[in-house]
């Protein structure tokens, strides 16, 4: 009876990566809904990723040669074209091409329940801009806030409406609410890990397929604390990946100095 309620939770719990998903046998696909277009510049960290499958999902630039994603964009990638540096999907002002040997996915990533769900990208040298630069990380400290309460921004080119499986050209964002952990573990039997972070919009305003991978950032200061990873769609329940959880991952793998 244990297994067969666990099974029937994870039900819910949808990736975010492609853009023809499969809810467990039920075809959905839509994308940043209630969302708003992006300004050129506006955000000039986020990514756009494509594997050889032709499956496309987000990214965030964290340095001259690293992009931040989820594990379930690149645990089978083969290698990925890299778009950076433009709100507009077909037109980036920089491509860049990671090969296997470039991709760094988490060796512990569950992709039942999405946990552990990151990964690193490792691309060729690009030069910062003001529309190409990186987003900002949380430095490594003993402890760290839950963010709960925190306004927050999710970005991406998924498909903007529930019927549409047509992605849009100019990026997309939306604001949501960073819900208490232990709120959203509650309505969830503790599928939901503490490495995690859900998240809500009173606009109805949802990541979905081609948003997966890219970046959560709170305000006002802008820094990274979220990887779009997945949805709780019966609650209408943003999941990310809690990047503090993983800050020491990242130094080691990137050297970046955190």
């Amino acid at each position: 009876m244990k297994v067969l309620l666990v099974f029937a939770l994870t039900l819910v719990i949808v990736s975010l990566v492609s853009t023809a998903l499969v809810l467990r046998g039920q075809a959905e696909n839509f994308g940043i809904i209630n969302g708003h277009n992006a300004s050129a510049g506006q955000f000039p960290y986020q990514v756009q990723l494509i594997n050889n499958f032709g499956v496309s999902c987000g990214g965030s630039l964290i340095g001259h040669e690293w992009v931040l994603t989820v594990a379930s964009c690149a645990k089978f990638a083969k290698n990925f074209t890299v778009h950076l540096g433009s709100i507009r999907r077909s037109a980036p002002l920089v491509t860049r091409f990671a090969s296997e040997k470039d991709i760094i996915s988490h060796p512990h990533f569950h992709r039942m329940f999405m946990h552990n769900d990151i990964a690193l990208v490792r691309i060729p040298y690009v030069k910062y801009n003001k529309n190409l630069h990186p987003v900002k990380l949380p430095k490594i400290q003993s402890h760290y806030r839950t963010y709960a309460g925190s306004e927050a921004i999710f970005t991406g080119w998924g498909p903007t409406t529930n019927t549409s499986t047509t992605e849009p050209e100019i990026l997309r964002y939306a604001k949501v609410k960073v819900m208490k952990i232990v709120e959203c573990r509650a309505k969830h039997h503790n599928i939901i890990g503490f490495e995690q972070i859900c998240a809500s919009a009173a606009s109805g305003a949802l990541p979905w397929g081609g948003d997966g991978g890219g970046p959560l950032v709170e305000l006002p200061g802008f820094s990274q604390i979220g990887i779009t990873s997945f949805l709780i769609k019966k609650q209408g329940i943003a999941g990310f990946t809690r990047v503090t959880s993983y800050l020491g991952w990242i130094k080691e793998h990137t050297g970046l100095p955190l």
